[in-house]
């Protein structure tokens, strides 16, 4: 089962920019990017960087998160990504569990108030969509409780591993860094119309559905490919078979077996 970076880059892409995707479902959810050490986990991420209202951040505490309310609230920033997921959690538990709830709030519901704010004050949901890059042991420890709680449902879990081991060692013994960009024919864009149209069939939408089989939740997720796909379709609009077989290949990590990123 091999995911070519290509398409993961492309996924991640699209997955931003399913903020400008006409929908009648407000949720944004989430991309789990899970894999051992020195799996390019956080590279991926950082495709991000090329977009000016996606912020890649190393740690968040809520009050940081209270202050950016209004600015994700209006779109100034619509993703977030958390190149070390795992470093929201090295504080005390309880204030690891206010940062998760405002994870949490973001993907769905949306994030409203802190528990320190004015109750009855009123203000506009802050919605963004949520990247996290995290060890396949980090993500074994809190499965259970994220499962329960319903975090795990808010987001694809995307399982892989390098097909080739060495391909970081290699491309340092060459003095050669890897490119995500150009190599890969990566070009980030943006929708000058502020738009992008959700035009995704029922027959696709149940096709899509098939690729969540594995996954602990479905609604968010769904609502989530099935803009991600729209997002494809914009942008590779002159290649239309294209935008399907990138959600496919992306497929493959979703299952129980995770996949190989072949780079």
């Amino acid at each position: 089962m091999t995911l070519k970076v290509g398409s993961l880059i492309e996924i991640i892409s699209a997955a931003h920019l399913s903020f400008y995707v006409e929908s009648a479902f407000k949720e944004r959810g989430g991309i789990m990017l899970v894999g051992p050490p020195a799996s390019l986990k956080t590279a991926m991420s950082e495709v991000l960087d090329c977009y000016p209202n996606a912020w890649v951040l190393s740690d968040l505490t809520v009050k940081q998160g209270a202050r950016m309310r209004e600015d994700i609230a209006s779109g100034r920033i619509s993703t977030i990504a958390f190149a070390d997921y795992a470093k929201l959690y090295q504080r005390q538990s309880a204030g690891a569990a206010n940062v998760e709830g405002f994870i949490r709030a973001l993907t769905a519901e949306g994030f409203r108030r802190a528990n320190w704010e004015e109750p009855t004050m009123t203000v506009i949901p802050a919605r963004a969509l949520v990247i996290g890059c995290m060890t396949s042991s980090f993500y074994t420890q809190h499965w259970g409780s994220w499962k329960d709680d319903g975090f795990a449902r808010r987001f694809l879990w995307s399982h892989f591993q390098l097909k080739d081991p060495n391909v970081i060692i290699e491309a340092i013994i060459k003095d050669v860094r890897l490119d995500f960009g150009g190599k890969n024919g990566f070009n980030p864009k943006l929708p000058t119309s502020k738009s992008i149209r959700g035009n995704i069939t029922e027959t696709e939408s149940r096709l899509l559905l098939t690729f969540l089989r594995h996954q602990h939740g479905k609604e968010i997720g769904l609502i989530l490919l099935k803009k991600i796909l729209a997002a494809l379709r914009w942008k590779f609009n002159r290649e239309p078979e294209r935008p399907m077989t990138i959600v496919q290949d992306f497929s493959r990590c979703l299952l129980r077996e995770g996949a190989e990123l072949e780079v």
